[in-house]
C-alpha cells in the first residue's frame, strides 16, 4: 500500500492508513489458512504433534485455581501435518486413549500419558485418520463438518454433524477408525437448523439417552433448541448460555450432570469461554436450561476458540475436565488443550 504525502503528514491518517494495511493482511492470510484442506500426507517429522506446555495466567504462571477448577496442566498442540486442526469434540475412549474429530473430516486419537498425581504430562502415539461415510469412502465437503463427539456405554463413539445435521455411531476401538457409521435417529426438526449453526453439543447420559444441544437454533425466548433422544423418541428441551455466548460442547458425568462448554466471539479475534454445570435433576423434557459458571476463561488468561469438552471420573483422583481449542486452520489461531481438576464437590453432588 501506497501512501501519499498527506498520509505522512499526518499522524492520524497515517495511523488509519497503517490499521487497514494491517487488517487487509489480517484477511488474506485468513481466508488463506481457512481454504479446504485436501487429504495430503503425514508431516515426515519424527513427532507428529509438538506439545508446548503454556502457564493459564502468565502473570502468575504458579496460579493453579480458577472458578471452582484447579489448573493441572496446559498446552499448545503443534503439528506440521496439514491435516491437523480444526479438533471441534472431545471425548476419552474405552482404550483410554484422547479422542476428537477435526471440522475437516478427520479422526484424532493420542495415548494419555500421567504422572502418580493425574497430571496429564504428556501425549503419545498420535493417530489421524479420515472419518468414513456410510459408504466407506472418506466424509468430504459438505459433508465433513464433525462438530461433537461422545462415547456410549458400549464405548462406541457418536458424532454430531454440520451443515447436513445428523449423528453418525462408530465402533467401538480398536475397530472404530475403519467401521462404517450407523445412522441415529434424530428429530425432524433439526433439518431447520442453520447451516453453520446445527448440534454443538452432544453427550451420552448415565440411562444410555442422548443430550443433543444446537449452537444457533434459537426459540423466541433466546434459548436454544435440545433434545433427549431416547430411540425414536425426540423430547424437546431448550438452553439458555450466558449473554452473547454460544453451547460449543458438553459431558456428562456419571451421576447425570452435564458440564457445558460455551464461547463468544467478537470482532478482531477477541476469544472468551465459560464452562457451565446443570443439574442431573433439571434435565428433562421441556426444560430450560442454565448452568451454574465454573470456569470463566478470558484475557489476559490463555483463550482461544474452545471448542470441546471431555470428563474423566475416578474415585480417588475425582473429576477431570479437558478442554480443547479448534483453530480452524487458521493460522492466527491455536490448538490449546487445557486440563482441571474439579474441587467443589457441592457443585457436582
Amino acid at each position: 500500500m501506497q501512501l501519499s504525502q498527506q498520509t505522512i503528514s499526518d499522524p492520524q491518517v497515517l495511523n488509519n492508513s497503517i490499521f487497514v494495511s494491517l487488517i487487509s493482511t489480517f484477511l488474506f492470510f485468513s481466508l488463506l489458512s481457512c481454504s479446504p484442506h485436501t487429504a495430503a500426507q503425514p508431516a515426515a517429522n519424527s513427532a507428529l504433534v509438538e506439545l508446548v506446555p503454556i502457564a493459564l495466567d502468565s502473570r502468575d504462571p504458579q496460579r493453579k485455581e480458577f472458578g471452582h477448577l484447579i489448573f493441572l496442566n496446559g498446552f499448545q498442540l503443534r503439528s506440521r501435518d496439514p491435516r491437523f486442526g480444526g479438533l471441534s469434540g472431545l471425548t476419552i475412549g474405552a482404550d483410554g486413549k484422547l479422542y476428537s474429530v477435526s471440522d475437516r473430516g478427520y479422526w484424532v486419537s493420542a495415548q494419555m500419558i500421567f504422572d502418580v498425581n493425574g497430571k496429564l504430562t504428556d501425549l503419545t502415539d498420535w493417530n489421524i485418520q479420515p472419518i468414513l461415510s456410510t459408504t466407506g469412502a472418506p466424509v468430504t465437503d459438505p459433508l465433513y463438518d464433525a462438530e461433537a463427539l461422545a462415547r456410549a456405554s458400549d464405548g462406541s463413539f457418536l458424532i454430531a454433524f454440520e451443515g447436513f445435521h445428523r449423528i453418525w455411531r462408530y465402533a467401538p476401538p480398536p475397530a472404530t477408525f475403519d467401521s462404517l457409521p450407523v445412522p441415529v435417529p434424530v428429530p425432524p426438526d433439526l433439518a431447520k437448523a442453520p447451516f453453520n449453526g446445527g448440534l454443538e453439543c452432544t453427550a451420552v447420559m448415565p440411562d444410555g439417552g442422548i443430550l443433543a444441544v444446537t449452537e444457533e437454533y434459537a426459540n423466541p425466548d433466546g434459548t436454544f433448541k435440545g433434545w433427549l433422544l431416547r430411540d425414536e423418541r425426540f423430547e424437546e428441551l431448550s438452553y439458555l448460555p450466558s449473554d452473547g455466548f454460544q453451547v460449543s460442547d458438553c459431558a456428562a458425568l456419571k451421576n447425570g450432570d452435564v458440564i457445558f462448554l460455551e464461547r463468544r466471539y467478537v470482532p478482531l479475534g477477541i476469544l472468551f469461554a465459560r464452562l457451565k454445570l446443570v443439574k442431573a435433576v433439571n434435565i428433562r423434557p421441556g426444560a430450560k436450561l442454565a448452568g451454574e459458571e465454573l470456569l470463566r476463561l478470558e484475557y489476559p488468561l490463555e483463550v482461544d476458540n474452545f471448542e470441546g469438552v471431555a470428563v474423566q471420573e475416578d474415585a480417588l483422583k475425582g473429576t477431570t475436565i479437558y478442554l480443547v481449542s479448534d483453530d480452524n486452520y487458521n493460522v492466527f489461531q491455536r490448538t490449546l488443550l487445557l486440563q482441571f481438576r474439579l474441587i467443589d464437590s457441592n457443585v457436582s453432588h
